[in-house]
């Protein structure tokens, strides 16, 4: 009955934000500093609670997040997240409405008038220095729900109501699933340790894979995961982050390589096409070497061990 309970209200809070995200106005996106206070306080007890529900959302592709505001230690700027349930219909209906509110911004503050995709692409090799600024939060808006339009697109059975109920009910726990493993589990163990050793099982392999989760890193990658990190900074065309961030180890599993070699592959022959990205090809040229370095130490620890 607990486990339902705790279900009910988890599923009340992302109708309360479909709610506020459905209504365009200017708080249409309720964000971290606020949505306890105004929003949530009648569903749950504290602010750590409505903030630890939220992340289960967002775990169970409920909802998304949307880093407003990138926090700053040097500068004291406190970040801001904020939440928009994972429906196609409504994240297009915000990114329209953000967009205009991108080109009014826009025009106000450089006196000037552009097409919403021009000033985007204006506006992305700035967006740190934008940090905290009206523009800036708007163009974070802009940028994140186009992602997420991607992604839904990408793996729409995983943003179906029965599969993410599913992987919800996988966070809530229940009583017996903390019982002591039958006969049965136990003879699984042993079938597994007698299994042929992978190359995915050893130290070297985990060493390898092994990433540097130290600072504002981590909980970008708790809060997002490290591909939708990836194509975020691919958009933006920071290339040098990326090289950065992978010579610093906080890029380093197999998978997250892999799907870096290969966006930027795909980027590599868009650039044949489009002359803004043909600016950067000696960066995505030099990165995608860097990248298949990595890849290659993973293959010779396969062929070692798998043959």
């Amino acid at each position: 009955m607990e486990k339902e309970n705790l279900l009910n209200t988890l599923l009340k809070i992302r109708d309360r934000i479909k709610e506020i995200n459905s209504n365009i106005y200017e708080e249409a996106i309720p964000t971290s500093d606020i949505i306890f206070r105004k929003y949530l306080n009648d569903l749950v007890y504290s602010e750590d609670m409505a903030s630890y529900y939220l992340k289960l959302l967002a775990e169970s592709n409920f909802v998304f997040l949307v880093q407003i505001v990138k926090p700053d230690t040097i500068l004291r700027i406190p970040g801001i997240d904020g939440y928009v349930v994972a429906e196609l219909d409504i994240i297009e209906k915000l990114l329209a409405v953000y967009k205009q509110r991108l080109v009014t911004i826009y025009e106000v503050e450089k006196r000037k008038l552009a097409g919403v995709e021009t000033i985007i692409r204006e506006l992305m090799p700035k967006v740190k220095e934008l940090n905290n600024t009206p523009l800036g939060k708007i163009l974070n808006i802009c940028i994140m729900l186009e992602q997420f339009i991607h992604i839904i697109n990408e793996r729409p059975d995983h943003f179906q109501d029965a599969y993410r109920i599913s992987k919800l009910k996988q966070f809530i726990p229940e009583e017996e699933e903390f019982k002591e493993p039958d006969e049965v589990e136990e003879q699984e163990k042993i079938q597994q340790v007698q299994e042929r050793r992978r190359a995915v099982d050893t130290e070297e392999y985990q060493q390898l894979s092994k990433m540097n989760l130290t600072g504002n890193w981590a909980k970008a990658v708790e809060q997002f995961g490290v591909q939708f990190l990836i194509r975020v900074h691919l958009r933006k065309y920071e290339f040098d982050v990326l090289k950065k961030l992978l010579l610093q180890k906080r890029i380093a599993r197999e998978e997250d390589l892999i799907f870096l070699r290969d966006s930027l592959r795909k980027m590599e022959e868009r650039s044949l096409f489009n002359p803004e990205l043909k600016k950067y090809l000696s960066e995505i040229k030099e990165l995608k070497r860097i990248v298949q370095i990595k890849i290659n130490q993973f293959y010779l620890i396969r062929k070692k061990y798998e043959g």
